[in-house]
Order: C-alpha cells, then structure tokens, then sequence
C-alpha cells in the first residue's frame, strides 16, 4: 500500500480510496463524502494520506512529522492540532466510528477498512483489497511450536473458543497466525484476524469485527444485532493482543460463542478472559537444555530454544559456526531468558556485536531492554522494554507497585517471602492477592506443586521491575526489608552459633542463596545499612561454609570483620568471622589465614573457656592447616588439647568428632590401627552433621578405606571407598565429595581399577573447579597424571604430575606431596631420565628429614632402590640398603601393602644380581599373610613373579636329576 501510495504522486496510474462514505482521491488532493467535498487543511489531508498509507500500523509522532514536515522542524503540538481537524471533519453524529485512533505513548493508526480503485481514463475498477481483519503472512520457520500449532487446531475443532495465555514475547502471535492459516480452506477463507493493539476505545470492537466480515453495522445498535448478522456465517475469528481491552473482548466472546454457533474464536492473551464457554491453553516456554556437563553442538540442537537462538544469529553472520564449545553458553543463556522466544531473538541478533560469549557475560548483569528485533514487528514486540511495558501500563497501581518490590527477589520465593519483602505494614492478604493477579497475567511465573508452591519473575520481566523500583525511589528501603527479613530467617539456622548445622537443615536455605548474596552487596554499599550487613555476614558464614561457597564465605566475613562487631545472642560475631575466614582460606587457597596457626588457635582456644565444642572445632580446623602443610610435628599438640576437653563433652555429635580427629592423629603418627579397631563413633548416625567443613562420617569411611589396603585388606579398601563415595554424593556437599574423591581415587589406583580410578578422578577435577577449590584443583590434576602414567601413557602423566607440583607448592598444601613426587621419579625412570627421577626422589627424601616420616616413606625409599639398580651403572649394594630401609618403615607402620611391594623389588634386585636361591623367599612370607585382594594388581604381579621362580626352579631340578641321570 506505501509504495501504491508514492505512486500516485509519481506520474502512475492516479486512484481512489473508498472508506465508508468516505473517498480520497490523493492525486487531486481531494476528500469527498457522499460525493461532496470536505473542507480539510492541506497540512490535515497530508497526514491523512500518510496514515492510510501505513493503515494498521502505529505511526510514531515523529514518523508522522518527517512524512508530513519533510524536513521541516515543527514542534509535535503542531501534529496534534491538524489530527484534531482531520478527526472532526471525519466525525459524523449518526455514526460512532472511528477512523484514526490515538496509541498513548505511542502514535496514530488508521484503523477503517477500505477499497482501492483505479481512475485511470474515467473508468473506475477495483485493483485491490485491503480489508480489515486479514491474516498476517506466517513466518518463513517457526522453530518448536509445530506441534503445538497442531494441538491448538485440535482443541479449536472440539471447544469452538480457546484462548492462548502467556508471558509476553512467548510467541503467542505467531501461533496464533499459524492456527489461522491452517484454517483457511476449511472455512472457505472466512479467517478474521484482527490485531486489537491499535484500539484504545473498546466500543470499536464490534463495527472493527463488523467491517472485517463484510456486513454493515453501525455502533450504536445492540451487539445480539452483530450476532444476527454473522450468525449463520462460517467463521474462524482471531483476537488478537486483547488485555488492554480485555472486558469488551470477554463480552463480545462470550456472545459469539452463545449465540453463533457456527462462529470458532481464538484469542491471544496475557491472561485469561474468564469467559463462559472458554478453553485455556497456557503457551509455555521453548525447551531448553538442562544444565549438564558434557553438552554438545548436536545435543543442544535438538531443544527448540537452542535451535531459534542458532538460527536467528545465523541469518545475521552467514560465518556462524556453532560449535560444542558453544553449546553450554548457549544452552546457559536459553535457560537465562527463560526460553523467551522474543528474548532469545533479541540476544541472537546481538551476537554479530558482542559473541555468544559476551551476551552470556552481558546477562550477570542486565540484559538491555532496548535491544531491537525485526523491524516489520509489531512496534510492541520491537524491544523487551516496549513488551514489558504493555503489560505494566495495564496494572492496578497496587499491581504494578507489587511487581517493582517483588523485583529484589532472585530466584524462587514464597508468598511469606513477598509478604514481608513488598511491605512490612501491607495488608498480607492484599499482598498474595496482587501476587495471584500477577500470576493470572504471566508477569509472575509459579513453581513447585500444589502443595509447596514457589514463584519467580522471569529474568526481562525482573529487569524491567527493577528499573521501575529505581524510579520511584523504593530500592532501598524494599531491599532493607529483605534484609531485615534473610537475617531473622539465618539465625534460624545458626542455633546457639553453630558453626556448621546439620547438613539437611542446610539444603532448605539453598534457595535463598542468591538473595543472600546480592542483599549483602547492598548492606556493605553506600546506600546500605552496615549494621544489617555485620548481621547478616555472621548469620550467612555457617551456610555458606556448610555448602562450599568458600569465596563468598571470605570475601564477607572479611567484610564484616573489616566493618566492625556487635554481639547478638550474646555470641561475638568476630569469632564467627575469624572462624569462617580461616576455615575458608584454608580449603580455597590451601593455607590458613594467619601467619601461625597455632597461635591463631590458641587466641581462640583462649577466648572461648567454657564453649567446648566451639574449642574441639577449631582444633579440627587447625588440624586440617597443618596437615595439609604437612606440620606433622605442630599436629600433635592438637589431639593433646582435644584429650583435654574429653571429659567436658557429652554431646554425642562432639564426642564422635573429638575421636574422629584422633583418629587422623592416628594416621598421621601411622599407627594404623586395623579395620576392626577404628573408632566407629557415630558411624550408624541418622543424623547428617558435619565436623570441620566435612562430614565426619564420609571423612572416616574414606580414610578406613586406605587404612584397610595399607593394612592389607584391598577387597575391604574398596567396599569402605563405595560407601565412602555413595554417602558423600547423597549429601551433595562440594568439601565432603572432594574429600572422598581424593582418598578413594588413591585406593583405585593402587589397585589398579583404572576404570574407578578415572571416574573418580573426572569427577573430582569437575567438582573443583565448580567450586574454586585450588588445591582440590591441583590434586586432581596429580591423580590424572598418575593414572596416565600407570596406563602407560608416560609423558603426558609427567606432565600433570609436573604441574601438579608446582601448583600444590603455591597452595601450601604438601600432605600429598610425596606420593606425586615418587610417581613424577617413577615416569622419568620409565622414560630413562635417570639422573632427573635421581634428582627428584632424594628431593622427597630431604622432604622427609624435615617434616618427618610420611605414610609412603616406605614406597618413597623402595622407588629409591628401583631407581639404583635399574639405573645404566646400578649400585645394588645402596639399593638393597633403601629396601631394607623400606621394609623396617612398612612393618612399624604395620603396612602389609607396602611390604607386598618391597618383597617384590627384593625379588627382582636378587634376580639382577643372578641370588637365584634368595629371591622370593620374603616374598612368598609376605603374600601368605594376605586373605584377599588376590585380583588386585600388586596381588597380580607377585603372584606371577612366585609362579615365574617355581617354574624356573622346577627347571633347574630337572636339569640337575637329568645330568645325574647320565
């Protein structure tokens, strides 16, 4: 029609426009009524001409302007004068019809149906149609909604009136267009479409319906004359974008429904109509993948959401690839908007500027509002911000008040949550039924079950609330609310200042995480409230160290220590603090936060006389400093104040860490005990709780573990590692699962179930680096190194185990130390680097000296012996001596598996020196004292080595009673 329009001015064929009684005749910038001459200004019959130019469609004022204007610069009042005059010189008092309508905010759109004819040599003839109420061109593809298309033209066939509900931007239009096209050659083309955005008077309704099909109706007769009208009519009638004219649309509906019984109707909506007669289909969003590890470009492809985000960034880069390391970004960015057809448009069409990975990065922020989609799209789906706001206009102020304070929220929340969060004065009830109409209109969307049921706002529809609570000046004192609210809801938690409650207790808080966090932010800001924020640091500290969030753990109680201290509960919260930050520091960065552990221990141990369990904690903690620095010396003094408290603790759970945490003295002095005489305190507890940032359980079952293969029971090892590694991804708790992970990865490995063994290991290194837990990180990468090697893939496990090292130095965590160093002079061996496995072994030796003997000196000084015997000069006399040496270790440490190998290198060291007679006889002693691990792989090659001996030996006596034979 534009370009028709531009034609008539250009010399081409001139035409009429016929509207009603109205004719236009552009070439001769004339306006007849009935055939008579309208008096209309030139600068009126302009803007006219430009409205039917683009009829249907909101014209902005400042379009209008430069079409009317051209060029020139008129103030927008101007504009509104000469629509004024066009308005009155189309007015006519018979009749209620309206030809331009007024968009607020917006612009103008003429909104009449009307004719096209051609006056070309005096003789009228029509060359075209433009009725109202025609159905849109469908989209080229309409990615993920072809079943429900589908399924919609089912429920249209069978109810005859459906509605298509939900959030805005979620594609209900263009479902809507499908459905309509689909019904085309059934109803002989009767399909009426009619976008009902551009009418802001409702009373245009039933003339709009009337001119669309084509009968004659004026507005003032009753609307059962309409009805009459089209009744016996095969009709399929589209309402389309209703809600701000949602009571007239219910009415009309209904009636069409009632009384037209050959009349479909479908409407799109935000939310319900409510009418008699009506079916509700609710469109959801498009799928997105879950969040996963190992996602692949082939995987996400087959989620709608995906498909839409790829294929709208493909038509604007014809070089996009997507590729897998695509996929989780995304995948993250689909779930992110919710699966939000507009939205993920949008973002997609932002790509060219800022990368897949840049929108993702864009979105931990905000996502703008303001991002432009297609421009032949309706002008409310140009941008999320005009969507947004199409539904935000049509609020009750108490509504839209509602929505902006619910934007504080994060996540999931409850309606106690809103309650308290939008007003602590508010009437509660007003509160949850707002939340209901809310809900009822896509801007707040439900989860859960009816019986717990959560709600959330979508991520645009929250950024768009929230620009709105900074307008009306709300933020603050909302989020103080919220704060105020987080505080009295941990201190639930922390009962009697608990350093780390039950585990299960923990997990209902994990919904508030996110709140939590982005609540302190605001009460350490400028515009904050520091005494909220001291409050709820101490009152955060025990959740988030109970759940690994060990950043956020020292990055807030630093704070908060940095801030000042007050004492609630009579409980200091600076001990709080200095307990989570050293607590924190030391599992994230693999040292502890003060120079000396030990003083800082005995400052506390001091400050707290009388709170005994808060004592035994912070021995623990102190504990797990020094052995991970491997201060084995220092670690003794721990269990000594422990025995100290012994007979001040009469709580089960104290108890049962107190003997936990001798029993890792135990381990560290290596007087491993057998299976059956390990503390099993707390061992058949129902209860989930947790000592030192660990459950104290999983913590015992995974040392038993490698106590029980160094005690020579593998079989047992690996049954104790299971349980171990079963309880700790039961508990879902980061610390716990790493813990487990580490010491029955080593079990794997040491009997040789490389399948276990890279399961674990996979899992271990994931975990780490989801939680930045640094030394978990390099520990990982040491075990990974070793696995390779012991597969034989030597090089790249001298690599791990290299940078393995030099990360756990940095880390300060040197407790595993020396099981990566003899593995890293083990594959220098194997690659014949002597002098560098040499070098690297007598290292971990010196190691030794100064920190004392470690649970593997005895494998440390039988690789020593490997290494000088197998060396290009070997000196068998010094290697026989470190075997010795290794052998008198392993017996004080009770460690049959350490003597299993010693015996074993024996064996090979007396075959080399050609002590045929000698070799195997410690061997053949140490083997029988197993009971079981006989399929293990030191089991394994001892047992081949005795058989190789028997046969040679067999050998040797045939030959001898053959010679005398002779």
């Amino acid at each position: 029609m534009t370009n028709l329009m531009k034609n008539s001015s250009g010399g081409q064929s001139p035409h009429a426009i016929t509207f009603d009684q109205f004719q236009l005749l552009p070439s001769q910038r004339l306006l007849l009524r009935n055939g008579v001459q309208v008096e209309l200004g030139s600068r009126a019959l302009d803007v006219l001409i430009a409205l039917i130019a683009h009829a249907g469609e909101v014209v902005t004022n400042r379009d209008l302007v430069h079409m009317v204007w051209k060029g020139v610069v008129v103030d927008e009042s101007c504009l509104r004068v000469h629509i004024s005059a066009l308005r009155k010189a189309l007015s006519d008092s018979e009749s209620n019809v309206s030809y331009v309508v007024n968009v607020p905010g917006r612009g103008y759109s003429f909104v009449a149906s009307f004719s096209l004819t051609s006056l070309d040599d005096g003789n009228a003839g029509t060359i075209q149609s433009m009725p109202a109420g025609e159905v849109p061109p469908r989209l080229v593809r309409m990615v993920g909604r072809d079943d429900t298309v589908m399924l919609i033209c089912d429920l249209v066939k069978e109810h005859r009136f459906v509605t298509i509900s939900g959030l805005g931007g979620m594609g209900k239009t263009t479902v809507a267009i499908a459905v309509a096209h689909h019904f085309r050659s059934q109803f002989e083309g009767m399909v009426i479409f009619l976008d009902l955005s551009a009418i802001t008077d409702s009373s245009m309704l039933p003339g709009t319906l009337a001119a669309a099909v084509g009968v004659q109706y004026q507005e003032a007769e009753p609307l059962h004359t309409l009805v009459g009208l089209i009744r016996d009519m095969r009709l399929l009638v589209v309402f389309d974008s209703c809600d701000h004219v949602i009571d007239a649309v219910t009415s009309l509906a209904e009636t069409l429904f009632g009384e037209a019984e050959h009349t479909h109707i479908l409407v799109t909506s935000r939310e319900p109509l409510r009418a008699e007669g009506e079916h509700i289909y609710r469109l959801g969003s498009l799928d997105c993948p879950p969040e996963q590890s190992g996602l692949t470009a082939a995987d996400a492809l087959t989620f709608s959401a995906v498909q839409l985000f790829v294929e709208r960034v493909a038509q604007n880069e014809n070089t996009f690839a997507f590729t897998d390391n695509d996929a989780p970004t995304v995948a993250h960015i689909c779930r992110k908007l919710d699966g939000i057809a507009l939205a993920i448009e949008l973002g997609a069409g932002q790509v060219a500027a800022y990368g897949v990975q840049g929108i993702a990065e864009l979105l931990k922020n905000r996502f703008s509002l303001f991002w432009e989609g297609r421009r032949n799209a309706m002008s409310r789906h140009q941008t999320l911000n005009a969507m947004i706001n199409w539904s935000y206009e049509l609020l009750s102020e108490n509504e839209a008040m509602v929505l902006r304070r619910l934007s504080v929220l994060t996540g999931k929340f409850t309606l106690e949550v809103a309650s308290q969060v939008v007003s602590s004065h508010a009437d509660e009830m007003t509160v949850i039924d707002a939340i209901g109409r809310l809900v009822a209109k896509s801007l707040v969307l439900t989860e859960g079950n009816n019986r717990s049921m959560c709600y959330r706002l979508p991520y645009t529809t929250r950024a768009y609330a929230l620009e709105k609570l900074h307008g009306a000046g709300e933020f603050d004192s909302t989020t103080e609310r919220h704060a105020v609210y987080l505080v009295s809801l941990l201190e639930r938690l922390n009962v009697h200042g608990e350093a780390l409650p039950d585990y299960e207790r923990i997990q209902r808080y994990i919904e508030y995480l996110g709140n939590i966090c982005a609540t302190l932010d605001w009460t350490f800001s400028k515009t904050g409230n520091l005494g909220l924020g001291i409050r709820l640091a101490a009152s955060s500290a025990p959740l988030f160290l109970g759940l690994s969030m060990l950043d956020e753990c020292r990055r807030w109680s630093g704070r908060a220590l940095a801030a000042g201290v007050c004492e609630p509960n009579g409980l200091p919260q600076e001990t709080v603090w200095q307990e989570a930050l050293a607590i924190s520091t030391m599992f994230a960065l693999g040292k502890p936060h003060s120079g000396n552990t030990a003083n800082g221990v005995d400052k506390v141990f001091d400050e707290n006389l009388g709170d005994t369990l808060r004592q035994l904690r912070m021995l623990g903690g102190a504990s797990n400093a020094l052995l991970w620095s491997a201060e084995f010396q220092e670690l003794q003094s721990s269990p000594r104040q422990a025995m100290s408290l012994r007979d001040q603790i009469t709580d089960p759970k104290g108890i049962a860490a107190m003997q936990w945490m001798l029993g890792d003295a135990k381990q560290c002095a290596f007087q491993h005990p057998s299976p059956g005489q390990f503390p099993h305190v707390g061992l058949n507890s129902g209860r989930d709780d947790f000592s030192f940032s660990y459950d104290y359980r999983v913590r015992a079952l995974s040392s038993l573990a490698r106590i029980s293969w160094l005690r020579g029971y593998p079989d047992q090892a690996v049954l104790l590692g299971r349980q171990a590694l079963n309880r700790a991804n039961d508990l879902r708790h980061p610390a716990t699962i790493c813990l487990a992970l580490i010491y029955v990865s080593t079990v794997f490995l040491w009997t040789g179930d490389w399948s276990s063994a890279r399961q674990t290991i996979d899992q271990l290194n994931s975990i780490a680096k989801l939680n930045s837990f640094e030394p978990e990180r390099a520990v990982g990468l040491g075990l990974e190194g070793i696995l390779l090697y012991s597969q034989g893939n030597v090089e790249a496990g001298v690599h791990r185990l290299n940078g393995c090292l030099k990360l756990l130095s940095v880390e300060n965590h040197q407790v595993l130390a020396t099981m990566f160093i003899r593995c890293l002079a083990e594959g220098f061996s194997a690659s014949g680097r002597f002098d560098n496995a040499l070098e690297i072994v007598n290292g971990a030796m010196e190691m030794i000296e100064n920190i004392g003997e470690t649970f593997d000196t005895p494998e440390i000084l039988r690789i020593a012996a490997d290494l000088y015997a197998a060396r290009p000069n070997p000196d068998f006399e010094l290697a026989e001596q470190y075997l010795s040496r290794s052998l008198a270790c392993a017996e004080r440490q009770f460690a049959l598996a350490w003597e299993l190998r010693t015996a074993t290198s024996l064996t090979r060291l007396h075959l080399k020196q050609g002590r045929v007679n000698e070799a195997g006889k410690l061997l053949q002693t140490v083997f029988g004292r197993f009971s079981e691990g006989y399929e293990t792989l030191d089991m394994r090659e001892a047992r081949l080595l005795l058989e190789s001996l028997s046969l040679q030996s067999s050998s040797c006596h045939l030959e001898i009673l053959s010679r005398g034979l002779i």
